[in-house]
Formats: structure tokens, sequence, C-alpha cells
């Protein structure tokens, strides 16, 4: 991934929910186009300098391909990025952005006949909604189908948008909202109330059963509701190859109390080998970052898959791994902001 940022004028501020949410559209110049360029479900790196430090923060992009480049972002109580976003960035200012990066992306084909089901909770919604766009679009043989999750009705992001490819595409897209408190006075039923659980699963591909051979579920919430809505498609008897996941809103505690030992690392990045010492329970990330180096991250907690690199040589141990699926860790492949030395010697690569 290409760790450079580029200068984008923000063209467009538009709240959602009532301001509790954000988006925000970039003009995107042709010259840019190509290195800009994403997948449905990718994030960008967004850069700030608040407080007299620098912020970095990854927020996943809810146009489709084709449409302009734009995220949303939720506030958080007391974060400092998504409120000043929210607060202060308007239409003309201009922000420093990454590339688009990430794993968990669909990548339509007008070929293919598929059935899709997408899981979502919250700004879960987010790149499920730049997928969900992508799929009625350009895979037209293919069906779509939405298990969304909210605490009531004023809270559902992209509410009248959702509600509009709903009717827009009927016979190829069905939309359900799952309330956990839904309003007295909404006009409105949800499908079910309560949670995105393994009941409302069995549900909803009980009545919308797969259309095609070749299914795929995709998953976005915070970690709990991933970790069941996973679960809950494995006790169906799903492929775990056909489910994609991602995460939101931080990883997870430690799943156990490993430390890491000082160590010497050889860290390629940039077309260039460098030697970093690494202190004991030191994440590669910061020990990189301390000599100063300038490898790609992010978020720093394991959610977004910013600051993968490749473990070429020693033993490493991470903290959390959310960005990554098996067959990514099968190929030696590390989170380095999670990552603490086992051995007193590393080889990592950015460049694989």
């Amino acid at each position: 991934m290409n760790p450079d940022f580029f200068s984008l004028k923000v063209s467009e501020i538009r709240p959602e929910i009532k301001g509790k949410a954000t988006s925000v559209t970039f003009d995107l110049p042709a010259s840019l186009a190509k290195t800009l360029g994403w997948q449905a479900g990718q994030h960008v790196t967004l850069r700030f300098h608040l407080n007299e430090k620098e912020q970095r923060r990854s927020y996943s992009i809810s146009n489709p391909p084709g449409a302009p480049l734009r995220i949303t972002v939720k506030r958080v109580a007391g974060g400092l990025v998504s409120n000043h976003i929210g607060d202060h960035l308007k239409p003309g200012d201009t922000v420093d952005v990454m590339p688009p990066f990430g794993q968990f992306s669909l990548t339509p084909d007008p070929l293919k006949r598929r059935t899709h089901y997408f899981f979502g909770a919250g700004s879960g919604i987010t790149p499920l909604f730049a997928m969900i766009n992508a799929v009625l679009k350009e895979e037209p043989h293919s069906v779509a189908h939405l298990i969304y999750g909210n605490a009531d009705g004023e809270n559902i992001i992209f509410g009248e948008e959702l509600d509009n490819l709903a009717r827009d595409h009927a016979a190829r897209f069905t939309l359900r909202h799952v309330l956990s408190a839904p309003s007295l006075w909404r006009w409105s039923s949800p499908w079910r109330k309560g949670r995105v659980d393994a009941d409302a699963i069995k549900a909803a591909v009980m009545e919308t059963p797969p259309v095609a051979q070749d299914v795929q579920y995709w998953i976005c919430g915070p970690g709990a509701m991933n970790t069941e809505v996973n679960n809950a498609l494995m006790a169906l008897d799903v492929p775990a190859n056909r489910i994609h996941a991602e995460s939101f809103g931080g990883a997870a505690a430690p799943a156990s109390s490993v430390t890491g030992i000082a160590a010497n690392a050889k860290v390629d990045l940039g077309g260039a080998t460098y030697e970093v010492p690494v202190a004991a329970d030191q994440t590669l990330l910061n020990a990189i970052l301390s000599a100063g180096l300038t490898p790609p991250f992010s978020c720093q907690s394991g959610v977004c898959g910013a600051c993968k690199a490749r473990l070429t040589n020693g033993r490493v141990h991470m903290h959390a791994r959310m960005a990554l699926e098996d067959s990514d860790v099968a190929r030696g492949d590390i989170l380095s902001c999670q990552s603490v030395a086992t051995s007193d010697e590393l080889s990592i690569s950015f460049d694989k």
C-alpha cells in the first residue's frame, strides 16, 4: 500500500441522524482517480493536526466505486477527530487522505449470479452501504439482503437512502431493521425487536433463502455482534470462506497476558532495509516510529489493517488481529500495531 497522503478538498458536508454522524464528500481530481480508487468496503486514513499533535483515523468509504469519494463518521463521546469533523470541517477545507486499503471488500462481477447477505449494526452500515450499492448497480443477476440493527429508528444511518433502494430494487434487495428500543411514536414498525442475533439471522435466511449457489455473507458491527453472527452462520453450516467480517469501535482486550521481549528487527520499508531496536513489550509499530521511520498506520487498535506487514523471520505475539483472516496469518501477515517480539531477532516487510 502506498503510505503517502494526498491533500483533498472537501466538496460537501452532510449531517446524518440529526448531527450524530457526518458524511464528508471529497473532490477527487482526475489525476488522482487511479491512485485513490477503491473497492466497495475499503477504508481511507485521514490525517489531522489537532492540539499540536498528528492524529490519524481510518474511516470506511460509504459510496461505491464510480460515485464521489465519501466517508461517514459517527461521533464518539469525547472523540477528538470525530467531533472535529462534525463541528468544524466545512466545504473548501483540505484534508490529508491516504489511498484506500482493506481486505473487507466486495468486487462485483456482472457475469455472476450470487446471493449476498449483509449484517450490520450502527455505523457498521458504512462499508455495507457501499457494497450493497455496488451489487445492485454492477451485478445485475444477484440479490442482496440487509439485516441492520440499531437502538431506534432515529439512529438509522442512510435510512432514507436505504428505503429508496428497497423501493427501486424490490425484486433484488430486501431491507430488515432490527431495533433494540423502538419508539412507540414511530409510524412504522421494525422487522424485529432486539438485536442482530442468532434468532434474527436464522429467521432472515429462512424468509429469503439463497437464490444462487454462490452465497456470500458480510458482517460489520461491534466485535461481540460479529462473533455472534459468525457463530450463528457456522451453526447453519455456512463455510468459513464465505463469511467476511470487519469490526468497528476499537479492538477487544488482549486475549492473553503475553509480554514481548527486547529484540532487533530488520524492517523492509519503501525499498530499503533498516535495523530497528525493539524494547521489551514495545509494539513493532511504536519501535519503528521511534526509529524515525514512517510506516503506514491508522487506528492502532488492530481493526483497520493499515499497519499490516509480513513476518519473514522470527516470532511475534499479536494482542488483537481483527483485521486479519486466518489465511493472512498463515502467510505470515501481522499487524505491527498489535505485535510484540517473542524472539530476539525479527525480520518484517511492509513492501510484500
